[in-house]
């Protein structure tokens, strides 16, 4: 029965990693929309690109890889944005993505150590 194979529906963990990769990618291209940023366009789709990527290996079962590569992402989002914040006190988008990297560093981080035990 196709309701009882869960071979075929995301796993709730992937969720928050496609997620914030979305939100990252819309986001830079905002970012070039709005202002003619090319930084924006190419570290949105850069980072968001990781957030992806990760998504589709916790979906292939490769949950610490996943994990650990969204970790990873998340840093990088919250080194690149908190600096920002913090110079401009800025709520969009540094306040924000700061938040995001955080919050997204807390969970795949557990995440990634769970897998690893």
């Amino acid at each position: 029965d196709f309701l009882e194979d869960t071979s075929t529906r995301m796993p709730g963990e992937a969720h928050p990693a496609f997620g914030v990769g979305g939100l990252v990618i819309g986001g830079g291209l905002l970012g070039f929309l709005q202002k003619g940023s090319k930084g924006s366009l190419i570290g949105g789709s850069v980072l968001g690109a990781g957030f992806l990527g990760a998504g589709l290996l916790i979906n292939k079962g490769e949950g610490f890889y996943g994990h650990s590569l969204a970790s990873v992402s998340a840093l990088s989002l919250m080194g690149m944005f908190g600096s920002k914040f913090m110079k401009s006190r800025a709520i969009f988008p540094a306040g924000l993505y700061t938040i995001l990297g955080v919050a997204s560093l807390a969970y795949h981080g557990k995440k990634a150590n769970e897998w690893k035990e």
